[in-house]
């Protein structure tokens, strides 16, 4: 078996390591016994680490299913794609090679992919002095949709299945930080638009809605830099616990694919 490191936050992939370090992954025994909802409150209070080994043991007592479940937020349903390696596969360099090679998002975002997408709706409304047409927006609205898609896999291997389950964890929990910003922009886009006031140079629906999608265009780019700011992410898929003994760097790509659409 050996060791891999891939950085597969939602549109970035990297390092992998592949090595010829045999033996387990070894750490401290750690093991849950308590309700989900008291596993939830501890992983949210915990530091990286320990939500790490919490994760791990999860996996472990109760399978991936319920790892992906506690660490999936509430009413955002996570896509999968399906890794078609036999599960009693035990080395993480043959699972990463997989992956890059069999990834839906191997050409833009590596193995997971967190899309985004907002669209702003809404009325002109006019106002005319010495000459100038100033158009605002008259019940301003604004939609988000975001979808989140990781690899599914259910390996029998111990030290593959823990591996797996701990490098899942972490890569929900970065993938949720891409929809809490996602979130925070969507209300920062519903201030923006409210407050909007552009010049036009005529009262059509055509020049209204030019003006204001060049504002939202701009805001939009703000948006994905807030996104890129929290990568690379990197996620370890460790078998052993050795060092690798090789890494390839992978070209990175950028976060949270944003498309700018008016409603209506």
């Amino acid at each position: 078996m050996g060791s891999a490191s891939a950085r597969i936050g939602s549109r970035e992939r990297a390092p992998q390591h592949g090595g010829g370090h045999g033996g387990a992954f070894c750490a401290p025994a750690f093991d849950i016994a308590a309700n989900p909802a008291t596993i939830q409150t501890l992983m949210r209070d915990a530091d990286a680490g320990t939500r790490e080994r919490l994760a791990t043991a999860l996996q472990q007592r109760h399978g991936n299913a319920a790892v992906q479940r506690l660490l999936a937020p509430e009413g955002l349903p996570v896509q999968r794609w399906t890794v078609g390696l036999p599960p009693a596969t035990a080395d993480c360099g043959q699972v990463v090679s997989y992956l890059d090679a069999n990834s839906p998002h191997r050409a833009s975002s590596g193995w997971a992919k967190t899309s985004v997408r907002f669209s702003w709706g809404g009325s002109p409304a006019y106002t005319e002095a010495d000459g100038a047409i100033t158009a605002t927006v008259s019940g301003p609205t604004v939609t988000k949709a975001v979808s989140v898609d990781m690899p599914a896999w259910a390996p029998t291997n111990p030290a593959m299945s823990q591996a797996w389950g701990a490098m899942s964890g972490m890569l929900r929990e970065h993938e949720t930080r891409h929809e809490e910003i996602a979130t925070e922009w969507e209300a920062t886009l519903t201030s923006r638009l409210s407050t909007l006031s552009v010049t036009v140079a005529n009262r059509t629906l055509a020049a209204f809605n030019a003006a204001v999608q060049s504002e939202w265009n701009t805001w939009l780019a703000e948006h994905q830099a807030a996104q890129t700011d929290i990568d690379p992410f990197t996620a370890i898929l460790d078998c052993s616990g050795g060092e690798p003994e090789s890494e390839a760097e992978e070209e990175p790509g950028t976060e949270g694919e944003t498309v700018a659409a008016p409603e209506g």
